[in-house]
């Protein structure tokens, strides 16, 4: 069947990739690895935020950060469990060989669904890092002025903007076989989705995670930064390496005219790093809770609450023979 001109990558190129590869069965491989590999490192994340959701939500005090990431992991688990669902699917697609697995409004809601969870989880890490940046450079604002309920407020607008967006471009730029709009106006949304994502969001985000780590650098000399400063870093960096290049795909595929086989079969690696980027954040929970910690045993639920401690730890030089060289001066006095 032709593909539709208005189709997402995740309807057509998501589903279909290794029936447009001429049918030769050793290009299918590499998709079809591809596949199986996404799926087990989502299995495996979808458990890491379900556990990070559940202390978070359970045993953790709400403070502003915590607020935060336990939205950022619930977008992530959205993003993860359809992708695992849709691949799923097409894998039993593709050994029955029939279509009774996948009905266009299976595709379009799925569709819809994986591009809300990427949405959030961009618009919720871009508020993280802005948030932490005005912390550090308007410490009194940030303790004496700041609404109490900044948080829930900006994690609620955030989620209502990603509903609206996620629409939209579902709505106009999911193809059937008679396309809703004409070409041009699926065209539109992806420049102004594209101006909002990458000439504001992710500027905001790149230029407050670098202020975050310039501001940092310069106290090292006297504290050791926060555990969540260097877990907003690491987290923007992950994001822009594996996530960013999945957007980048949905967007080529939307602007150009005719689809290019080649962009099918690339979104096969792209949608393996996205599910990367889903993943590996409770991993650098987990990892960074463990820095500078005692070797004692812990468990998870304490590790996770020293990743998230908000509070910088001074270093201590103490001089060799101070408080003996202190006593004897008393002494004598």
């Amino acid at each position: 069947m032709e593909q539709s001109p208005t189709t997402l990558p995740t309807l057509e190129s998501m589903a279909d990739t290794r029936s447009q590869v001429n049918g030769s069965s050793l290009k299918q491989e590499p998709s079809e690895f591809l596949e199986y590999i996404s799926l087990f490192i989502s299995l495996f994340g979808i458990v890491g935020n379900g556990l990070v959701i559940y202390f978070l939500l359970f045993h953790f005090k709400k403070t502003s950060f915590i607020v935060y990431i336990l939205h950022l992991s619930i977008a992530d688990l959205i993003f993860l469990l359809c992708g695992s669902t849709f691949i799923i699917t097409d894998i039993a697609h593709s050994n029955s060989k029939r279509d009774a697995f996948r009905s266009d409004m299976f595709l379009f809601i799925f569709c819809m669904l994986v591009l809300f969870g990427y949405n959030t989880g961009l618009y919720l890490l871009t508020a993280i890092s802005v948030e932490r940046c005005l912390s550090v450079l308007y410490p009194i604002w940030y303790q004496c002025q700041r609404p109490k309920h900044q948080s829930a407020v900006v994690c609620v607008l955030l989620w209502l903007l990603s509903i609206v967006l996620t629409w939209l471009e579902s709505f106009v730029c999911v193809g059937e076989e008679e396309p809703r709009f004409p070409f041009r106006t699926c065209s539109i949304v992806e420049i102004f989705l594209f101006i909002l994502n990458f000439l504001v969001f992710a500027p905001l985000m790149v230029i407050s995670s670098l202020t975050l780590f310039i501001k940092t650098s310069c106290n090292l000399k006297h504290r050791q930064p926060a555990k969540l400063y260097i877990i907003i870093i690491t987290t923007v960096i992950l994001f822009l390496l594996f996530a960013m290049p999945w957007r980048v795909m949905l967007m080529l595929d939307n602007l150009l005219d005719e689809k290019d086989s080649f962009l099918s079969a690339f979104f096969s690696y792209t949608n393996l790093l996205s599910c990367i980027n889903s993943t590996i954040n409770p991993v650098v929970y987990f990892l960074i809770g463990q820095i500078r910690g005692k070797k004692a045993k812990k468990s998870l639920k304490d590790i996770l609450q020293k990743s998230f401690e908000d509070k910088p730890c001074p270093i201590v030089r103490e001089r060799p023979g101070h408080y003996e060289i202190g006593a004897l001066h008393r002494q004598q006095h």
